[in-house]
């Protein structure tokens, strides 16, 4: 555990040289963890018994926190903070910063998405509505740096593909011209995730108690705080729906109230969470899934939004295949049942051999038509047509899966 202790008295030492300022830190910062390299020999289970065993345990940023699994500061003084982040099955949202650093993964591997937000409305200092658009995603590797610089400079994402992930980061405990430290929701929303109102969590925290009360008394009382709320609340109490419901049946009843209250503003949150949704989901199944290349499928499924870019990136990381034969071969294998799950399968979506016969053919953008033709060509022209409703039911469900939204996207 030396070398963070001796990582952090030599930030002391060269940051003073730049009078503490926060704009030279980022790259400060970087050429550290460069020189010192602390990935070289890292081992895992170090912090963790270092954390179980020590007397002199650094001033931690917070005492409970659900970035990282866990997260460990390891030095910490007035001005700056080492942390390691540990991540098994966790992923961080898209997000900027409050304060200037930068980051070295030690352990394991991530996808790392760099966003473009574009603000067109701006709802008050924790809220704001635009567009929000992937500028690169790229693989970062052990030893890879990556700089941190405040505010919307730098909004973006890490999806782990290992198990575990370690990143250390060196940061300024704030930077005081970052401004609001933002999470980003696709496609439309931008929120601040710190702020906290104490009747209003309060209210959230009753949600679950009210899951037991009659279905007209919990109607009343939500559709009647929409109503006299604003569209922060709004967001809070639907968010709050979604998490003990998990399905978004328990915000369809309210969404009418919403729109009555809010207008416009009410309307971009539907995609924000139907998004919500796939994304949970897609998170979720990653916890079934163990090895890098699965887990790297799944981080592409969750970041791209369209064919083009999700088959470039296979191409650009297996340069020598077919980036759609790559693709074919991932789903068929993910699709398979799960040890004990009987029936089901890591996708959560049951494809047979037809079903992945009608992928693959998606897959090269076939039309439905075309989809037919195959098939006759593999069942028969009489077998297909009996089973033509069936077809077009299993082609349209593709299309629509918010799973598979990616690869068929138009």
């Amino acid at each position: 555990m030396r070398v963070y202790e001796e990582m952090g008295r030599l930030i002391q030492e060269r940051w003073v040289k730049d009078n503490h300022d926060e704009e030279a830190f980022p790259e400060l910062a970087a050429r550290v963890l460069q020189e010192m390299a602390p990935y070289k020999g890292f081992d895992p289970m170090e912090p963790i018994e270092w954390l179980f065993s020590t007397r002199a345990f650094p001033r931690q940023l917070t005492a409970r926190s659900d970035f990282g699994q866990p997260p460990i500061t390891v030095f910490s003084d007035h001005r700056i903070v080492i942390d390691l982040y540990y991540w098994l099955d966790g992923t961080t949202e898209i997000h900027q910063h409050g304060f200037s650093g930068a980051f070295q993964v030690v352990k394991g591997g991530s996808i790392h998405g760099q966003y473009r937000w574009n603000e067109r409305h701006r709802v008050n200092g924790r809220m704001a509505f635009g567009d929000l658009s992937l500028e690169s995603l790229n693989e970062l590797k052990e030893g890879d740096v990556q700089q941190i610089l405040p505010g919307n400079r730098y909004i973006h994402s890490l999806f782990h593909l290992e198990r575990p992930s370690v990143t250390c980061v060196v940061r300024t405990l704030h930077t005081p011209n970052a401004g609001v430290q933002y999470s980003y929701k696709k496609p439309f929303l931008a929120i601040d995730s710190t702020y906290e109102d104490v009747q209003t969590n309060r209210i959230l925290q009753s949600l679950t108690f009210l899951g037991d009360s009659p279905r007209a008394v919990r109607k009343r009382l939500l559709s009647e705080l929409i109503e006299r709320s604003d569209i922060h609340t709004c967001y809070l109490l639907f968010k709050r729906l979604l998490e003990i419901y998990k399905e978004e049946s328990a915000l369809e009843e309210f969404w009418e109230v919403a729109i009555r209250r809010h207008g416009s503003l009410a309307e971009q949150l539907l995609p924000v969470f139907q998004e919500r949704i796939r994304q949970s989901m897609l998170v979720s199944r990653r916890a079934q899934v163990k090895t890098e290349e699965h887990r790297y499928f799944l981080a592409l499924l969750l970041n791209i939004d369209d064919a083009e870019s999700l088959l470039g990136l296979v191409r650009q990381r297996y340069p020598h295949e077919d980036p759609r034969e790559r693709v074919m071969r991932w789903v068929e294998e993910l699709s398979k049942p799960t040890d004990g799950a009987g029936s089901g399968d890591t996708l959560g979506i049951p494809l047979d051999e037809t079903a992945l016969l009608i992928f693959r053919e998606l897959l090269h953008g076939r039309s439905e038509a075309g989809v037919m033709g195959r098939l006759k060509e593999v069942y028969g022209a009489d077998e297909t047509e009996r089973e033509a409703a069936g077809i077009a039911e299993m082609v349209s469900a593709l299309r629509s899966s918010p799973v598979f939204r990616p690869l068929f996207a138009r």
